[in-house]
């Protein structure tokens, strides 16, 4: 009852919009003093992740309470998670990443099941992903092209994007291999149109976390793996803030062409979008958090 009166009286709701709005302005206030003091001054990209690593931080805080793992794996994953952050050069938040964390560490593993990773760049990402999948007992497949973004599908979508996040795919390998659980990864080389759209994936999927920037490899992706979904799995989409993948993602339609009833999308903060399948759903319903 108390938190239903909380949640209904006028002034706590005058009170949460105060703070929404402080929270919006605070964070155009950083975003300015970023652009203006600290890319001028700090150029090398990897120091710039590791001033914002003083901001972000804190996003691995609900970590440390997670009840889907023990204290002690809770407290080693914070650690190696920071020490990702501070040596390899990614393109996601802590809370992102806890988010996923979360939604994997429910139960273990039942025989057989992986997890997708679709788009690595230098594996910041995947090494803290094979850290997740060796706890939980479950293998890491990884996919990507290791030649960036292809400029001819950039061109029909965001010609900013052309050719960006290429990374030899030895450089994944040696990040697994420094900070992450090797041993439980395979790496898949290829276009998304070459390997995930040409077959759907063999093994049962359990989460599926795709980062390709791009709409139309956001659908070959998901292609490969709609048809691997065991019930209860999530797909999370780390390009919502994208349009033409936020509008792929939101329109029925897609749904009806992968052969899957219309999920329900969760916007988690800016860019990470939370996509589960519920049964009988009549459309597609996108909920928004900060």
């Amino acid at each position: 009852f108390l938190p239903i009166a909380l949640t209904s009286s006028p002034f706590i709701h005058r009170k949460v919009l105060r703070l929404m709005r402080f929270k919006s302005v605070m964070r155009a206030g950083l975003e300015r003093i970023w652009v203006q003091l600290v890319v001028p001054l700090v150029s090398d990209p990897l120091n710039r992740q590791r001033i914002k690593l003083l901001l972000y931080a804190w996003g691995y805080f609900p970590l440390i309470f997670a009840k889907e793992f023990g204290v002690e794996a809770r407290l080693s994953m914070v650690w190696r998670f920071l020490k990702i952050d501070w040596n390899v050069l990614h393109a996601h938040l802590p809370s992102e990443i806890v988010s996923i964390c979360v939604a994997m560490g429910g139960r273990r593993e039942m025989k057989g099941e992986i997890m997708i990773e679709a788009g690595c760049w230098k594996g910041g990402s995947s090494a803290k992903f094979s850290i997740l999948c060796k706890l939980v007992g479950v293998r890491l497949w990884i996919f990507d092209s290791f030649e960036g973004v292809s400029v001819s599908d950039a061109k029909n979508e965001w010609e900013g994007f052309a050719g960006q996040y290429a990374s030899p795919e030895n450089v994944l390998w040696n990040h697994l291999s420094l900070y992450g659980e090797p041993s439980v990864c395979l790496a898949i080389k290829g276009w998304f149109s070459e390997t995930l759209a040409k077959r759907p994936i063999p093994h049962p999927v359990r989460l599926a976390y795709i980062d390709c920037d791009l709409a139309k490899g956001t659908m070959e992706v998901m292609m490969g793996i709609v048809p691997s979904l065991i019930p209860g799995a999530v797909v999370f989409s780390q390009d919502f803030h994208i349009g033409p993948v936020r509008e792929l993602l939101s329109n029925a339609a897609t749904w009806i062409r992968l052969g899957r009833g219309t999920p329900e999308i969760n916007r988690l903060g800016q860019r990470l979008a939370k996509i589960t399948f519920p049964i009988g759903e009549p459309s597609v319903r996108i909920s928004e958090r900060e």
